[in-house]
């Protein structure tokens, strides 16, 4: 998208900070600005500050993107959007249906709601992640950001980071203001459901917060780590993203997770299993169960297939 209209938004302590090779970055944007913040904020939070707040320092409709992302296809068709904000479900799937995996969120929902003094009961099956945002410049706009952005602050007084949980807070006070974007504007390749938005997916959402090696290439820290430290994009990373699409680890394999799966994955006993696998005493168990398996459960299994 050559002539999209790029905003960059920093804070002062970054803005001062963006000398030599990293001044390159304003070479990149159209308009740029820095926001003074008070001190005792850090730089974590200094960046959920800018994020809950963007909407009163950017003029006009805009379209947010997470910094750990790689376009992939033209954008323009937001514009004909006929919703005023808009943002993908958080791991593609309904809040329901994460409950029954990761309870703990709609705890934590719940949790920050009677820490705020908002006594509520949350029952919105949705649960937006806040990577990419669609928001226009409107009533409807302004009041989601100004909501977001004083959950957020509260939130901060109490000890809280995340703008997530404040984010579908917010969205639960306002009745719904936002509508749900089709996966493919937020494909969060690291998430069970994304597959099915990676073919037609304008941007890839790869959570560069992650710890260790990751399944999705242009991800591993190198990359990151090469940038800051030339200031630049070098020709093999220009390449890659020219395919990002194709950008997998050799080793990536496709696992259908059924529901008895994926709680063994999510299991403390996985958990526990997978860090001694490696061990003298996992080597020991692995050659006792494998011999098992194959004199004792395959025969089995076989004899009683048979009849």
């Amino acid at each position: 998208m050559p002539n999209a209209f790029v905003s960059l938004l920093v804070d002062n302590t970054t803005y001062m900070s963006l000398t030599g090779k990293r001044k390159a970055i304003l070479d990149l944007v159209n308009e740029f600005k820095a926001i003074p913040i008070e001190d005792k904020f850090n730089q974590k939070a200094r960046s959920r500050w800018l994020k809950t707040s963007m909407r009163q320092n950017i003029e006009g409709d805009f379209l947010y993107i997470d910094g750990d992302t790689i376009i992939t296809d033209d954008l323009s068709s937001i514009e004909y959007s006929e919703m005023d904000i808009g943002a993908v479900l958080d791991s593609h799937i309904s809040l329901s249906e994460k409950n029954k995996f990761f309870p703990i969120r709609l705890t934590n929902i719940k949790k920050l709601s009677v820490k705020l003094g908002i006594i509520t009961q949350f029952n919105l099956d949705v649960y937006f992640n806040g990577g990419i945002m669609f928001c226009r410049d409107n009533e409807a706009g302004h009041s989601f950001f100004n909501e977001w952005h004083r959950l957020w602050l509260k939130y901060f007084e109490i000890g809280g980071l995340n703008d997530q949980l404040s984010l579908n807070l917010s969205n639960f006070i306002l009745g719904s203001i936002v509508k749900e974007l089709n996966g493919s504007w937020n494909c969060q390749i690291f998430e069970d459901g994304a597959l099915q938005y990676l073919y037609n997916a304008k941007i890839m959402h790869y959570f560069s917060s992650r710890p260790g090696k990751k399944l999705y290439v242009p991800a591993n820290d190198e990359y990151i780590t090469s940038i800051k430290e030339t200031g630049s994009v070098n020709e093999k990373i220009i390449e890659q993203l020219k395919d990002a699409k194709s950008q997998f680890a050799s080793n990536t394999r496709l696992i259908l997770l059924e529901e008895s799966s994926r709680a063994f994955y999510d299991s403390a006993f996985f958990g526990v299993a997978k860090r001694i696998f490696g061990t003298k005493l996992g080597k020991v168990i692995e050659f006792i169960l494998s011999k098992v398996r194959r004199v004792i459960y395959i025969p089995l299994r076989k004899k009683f297939s048979k009849r």
